[in-house]
């Protein structure tokens, strides 16, 4: 046999050998491809192609999206007589929230979890395995909703899709859980960027929110997967759908006040958002068991919206463009305002009450039955609040008032406050403006705004409740580690229990010839009685007392503590930090006992987790 021919044959015998421990069975020949390159290059090549691949499937599902939205737009035309006008806005955005609930509930089995938060969850306590439906789920259920009115943005969709198409790109093929968090990232990074044509933005984004708690030192992929995800929405979309401004004003260092004024408007603002959701959300907890019921009511509820006020339907980018533009009095035309003129007056009445209610009907659409995100409605409401301060400075007589800055940087303002993300806020307006003159303001802003809201919660509010259970990651890197670990493998496997009808020699006897230091005392129906340590049997044990006439019964003393399955590995370890013990006892709901959760245990656990975290 040819010596060439030779090396092929062996080549393919050994890729048939490695192809065959793959857990799926079909796969096309562009897979196929990549298994066997898999197989020639080496873990850091690989994930670099797989970060150019995950950043072009995650961009190019950010473009489907984009022009998704952009065509069910262009279809309902605006372009109308102003009472045909309010008849679209009062019928499309129920028509859209409803037709989300529907899909949702018939087409996906109800499985509502369309938020950045529930991709954390994934990660903390799914290993970063993120339900395949959500590669495709999103860009059908947004795209109805913003579509049609909804008043939400698209790219938390666009971040939920990425994430989805990375991590089940590491699924397939095989790789660990870094390497899956990683590629997770790296689509949600591509998303985000393809949105906004922001590469920077993208990474700071996964840096701030989808990377909490974790340490990654290979994020050449997900920079390349954000690159991709930019290059590939600049080439295809126009700049009609992608979010871009390019006139400014010259940053002037003496308007630093104003500036320091809005981040504290900004900071406020941005709480409120959050609050007005927390409020919205309970309501329609309610009617959880009512999906369509729900739609329909959040439905009619932001249709009336609407109406009132125009602005409110869907992203809102077209109105901060039209006020950019300086044509805000076209927004007091397309209104119900129209019929009490259009002074300065009237938009600043107009355009506050705007500003307010975004943050509920936002919260309408999204907790109703709609699909969508934060990010535009926070740069929607941040864009109309930095006009109407400047636009109020102008009219209170100061002169040289940087309006247009004031747009651009409350944007940032906002969004920074709301999604906690100060860094992406900032490199996103900075990006998306060629505005890295407006650094200074920008940070300034930024970071006023996310202070103010870090005193009020040191943890983002849509992800507090997950954070206190421990469903997802946070800074606290040992919180993170100890939520991985579960109480049941804690337990020591040497438990020992004594019941109260046994005799004084038989207790004597378990404790000779065990090693345990503590056991514990169970009646004739298993309900736990108490606790008995080698410690108070010493005198019996060493035959310095008699034990007779002493009974168990009266011998068991009470634990410090007693730990329920639905204690968290944090509420064990600080119980154990308390007591100055290393066994307490884990007792169920009947109060049955289940054997001694050990402390050794916990940090062998953690110390395991740890290696495979530090790899």
């Amino acid at each position: 046999m040819n010596r060439k021919v030779k090396i092929l044959y062996i080549n393919f015998l050994q890729f048939k050998k490695n192809f065959i421990q793959y857990p799926y069975r079909k796969f096309n020949f562009i897979e196929l491809f990549l298994i066997w390159v898999s197989e020639k290059l080496t873990r850091s090549q690989f994930l670099v192609l797989s970060g150019i691949l995950v950043g072009l499937s995650a961009g190019s599902a950010g473009v489907i999206l984009k022009v998704f939205v952009h065509y069910i737009q262009s279809s309902i035309s605006t372009d109308v007589p102003f009472e045909e006008r309010l008849l679209i806005y009062g019928i499309f955005p129920l028509i859209g929230i409803t037709l989300t609930a529907f899909i949702v509930k018939y087409f996906f089995n109800g499985d509502e979890e369309k938020e950045i938060s529930f991709i954390l969850k994934d990660i903390s306590k799914k290993q970063s395995k993120v339900k395949i439906t959500k590669m495709y789920s999103q860009i059908l259920q947004s795209g109805i909703t913003v579509g049609f009115g909804g008043s939400v943005g698209l790219e938390t969709p666009i971040a939920v899709t990425g994430s989805a198409i990375g991590s089940n790109y590491a699924q397939r093929y095989r790789l660990g859980f870094k390497e899956r968090t990683l590629l997770l990232a790296a689509g949600a990074a591509a998303g985000i960027s393809a949105a906004f044509n922001a590469p920077i933005a993208g990474i700071m984004f996964a840096f701030e929110i989808i990377l909490t708690g974790l340490v990654f030192t290979d994020f050449i992929p997900l920079v390349i997967a954000s690159i991709c995800g930019s290059l590939l929405s600049t080439i295809i979309l126009n700049e009609d759908i992608l979010f871009n401004f390019q006139a400014r004003e010259t940053f002037n260092h003496f308007n630093v006040i104003y500036f320091l004024g809005l981040g504290v408007l900004t900071g406020f603002y941005s709480r409120y958002f959050l609050v007005v959701g927390q409020y919205v959300h309970r309501f329609f907890e309610r009617f959880k068991k009512k999906m369509l019921l729900k739609a329909l009511l959040g439905g009619l509820m932001l249709s009336v919206l609407c109406v009132l006020f125009p602005p409110l339907f869907g992203e809102g980018y077209i109105n901060i463009r039209t006020i950019y533009q300086g044509n805000v009095k076209l927004l007091i035309e397309d209104s119900l305002f129209s019929y009490f003129g259009n002074s300065e007056v009237i938009i600043i009445v107009f355009l506050s009450l705007t500003i307010l209610l975004k943050a509920l009907a936002t919260s309408i659409t999204l907790y109703s039955g709609g699909n969508g995100g934060n990010f535009a409605p926070s740069l929607m409401a941040g864009g109309l609040l930095g006009f109407v301060f400047g636009f109020s400075l102008e009219l209170m007589g100061f002169t040289e008032v940087p309006t247009t800055n004031l747009m651009l940087v409350g944007m940032a303002g906002v969004m920074s406050g709301a999604m906690y993300a100060p860094l992406t806020a900032i490199f996103l307006i900075a990006e998306s403006s060629s505005g890295y003159d407006l650094f200074i303001p920008l940070m300034i802003v930024s970071v006023i705004s996310y202070l103010i809201n870090r005193s009020f919660s040191p943890i983002n509010p849509s992800f507090k409740e997950l954070a206190e259970r421990g469903d997802i990651f946070t800074t606290r890197q040992d919180q993170n580690i100890l939520s991985h670990i579960s109480l049941k493998d804690c337990i020591n496997p040497s438990s020992v229990q004594i019941c109260t009808t046994d005799s004084m020699e038989e207790v004597l006897h378990k404790f000779r010839n065990s090693d345990q230091n503590s056991m514990a005392v169970v009646d004739v129906n298993n309900q736990f009685w108490g606790l008995l340590n080698r410690e108070q049997l010493r005198p019996f044990l060493l035959n310095k007392e008699s034990a007779e006439g002493t009974s168990v019964s009266q011998l068991a003393i009470a634990p410090p503590f007693i730990i329920s399955p639905n204690d968290s590995v944090m509420e064990v370890t600080k119980m154990f930090d308390e007591a100055d013990v290393w066994q307490l006892p884990l007792l169920n709901e009947e109060r049955n006992f289940m054997g001694f959760i050990s402390r050794s245990k916990i940090l062998t656990n953690y110390r395991a987790l740890l290696r495979d975290y530090s790899e």
